[in-house]
This record gives structure tokens, sequence and C-alpha cells, in this order.
């Protein structure tokens, strides 16, 4: 295994940042960049490390039917962020980048954090962006970004990342997507009829139930 590149991916430039000082030889990786996109280069045991972070995630569902007067609808699939919200043009440069590094690897490496949106994340990275690498990255586990905790990690990877966490991730995003687009559409189309203009109107698996409270303890101050 000496000698090899290595890609490691981090959810944060925070945590690539402290990741690359804990795991350079010397510690002092050289920090890079690619159309703006900052990435580390460090030395360990033989190996060139390539630590590169998400800018949270990268990608997200959408319904495959894009008609905003169809519902419901239960086909959904993951796209880029910047293909499903306007307000994430940045992700396109993100995805570009880490793809490329990825070209450039013959190992890879999860090192973002160790909960079910770390999973789900670092797992449609590896997948769409690095070309299906899902199923041969290795795990780091940490719960800290101190130095020996993260060298500790590295030295005990897992041979592979946690699926059984990343298809409660996926689960999670599906439902919420299948849920808050339905009733979105549904509650668009309705106000459209009964008022004659157009305005979106937006619910969730979160935002309909908080607005239900909020609506009754109003009711209750007056």
């Amino acid at each position: 295994m000496e000698g090899k590149n290595v890609l490691v991916l981090c959810e944060k430039p925070s945590a690539a940042k402290r990741l690359a000082g804990a795991l350079d030889e010397n510690g002092s990786p050289q920090i890079k960049k690619i159309e703006g996109v900052p990435y580390y280069e460090a030395a360990r045991e033989g190996k060139k490390l390539t630590i590169v972070a998400a800018l949270g995630h990268l990608y997200t569902v959408a319904p495959t039917v894009r008609d905003r007067n169809i519902f419901p609808i239960f086909e959904f699939h993951w796209v880029p962020r910047y293909m499903a919200e306007r307000k994430a043009k940045e992700t396109e440069t993100w995805i570009k980048v880490i793809s490329r590094l990825s070209d450039q690897v013959q190992e890879y490496i999860l090192a973002t954090d160790y909960d079910v949106e770390g999973a789900t994340l670092g797992y449609t990275i590896l997948k769409y962006a690095c070309g299906g690498k899902d199923k041969e990255a290795k795990r780091m586990k940490f719960s800290t970004l101190t130095t020996e905790e993260l060298r500790q990690s590295y030295n005990e990877l897992s041979e592979n990342i946690e699926f059984p966490t990343v298809e409660a991730g996926e689960c999670r995003h599906f439902l919420d997507a299948m849920y808050g687009i339905n009733l979105s559409r549904a509650m668009t189309v309705a106000a459209k009829r009964w008022s004659g203009s157009y305005a979106v109107l937006s619910t969730g698996r979160v935002q309909g139930p908080t607005l239900k409270f909020l609506v009754n303890r109003e009711r209750r101050i007056n």
C-alpha cells in the first residue's frame, strides 16, 4: 500500500484543516486551491494525502417530475444541489473540484462527522462526484478534532463506510422530500385556484407542525 495517493473527504473546511495538520508527518501540510476551492496535501507513511472538505450537502433529493402542477409524485432521486436550488450555485464548482481530485488517487477515506448526516453526505459525494467509490472507501471514526484522536482514527480505519446509517439518512431525505414537495404543490395549486394569482406556498415534515404550534399559541395568547 506504500506510495499510493489517498483522497480524504471531510465535512467542513475547518475539519479539513485540523485533519491535515494532525496527519502530516511534519505538521505542516500544504494548502492549495483549484478554482477557489481549498484543499490540503499532507504526507504520512509514504502516502500522499489529499484532504478536501465538502460544503455541506453537495447533493439533494429532487422529484423526477419538475412540473409543479403535478402531484402526488413518489419518484425522487439524488441530484447536485445547484440543479435544484438557485442559491447553491457554488456547489457546482465544489463538485467539479472534488471529482477532479478523485481522478488522481487510488484510495479513498471518508472523514465526515460520524452521524447520519455525515454518512449520507459523504456517501453521495463518493458515489456521484467520485465515480462510485462509496463501496471501496474506508472510514475514519472520531468524535473530537484533537491531534491524538485524529491520528488514532487514521491508524484504525474501518474497511467500509457505514451503509445502514447511510440508508437511514437516505430514508429521511426521501421522506422529507415526498412529504414537503407534494403538500407544497397541493397548497400552491389550491391557492391559485381560489385566488386566481400564483404564489408559492410551502410546508414540510417539520415546518407544518411547527407553524401549527405557533398558531395555537398565538390564539391562546389573544
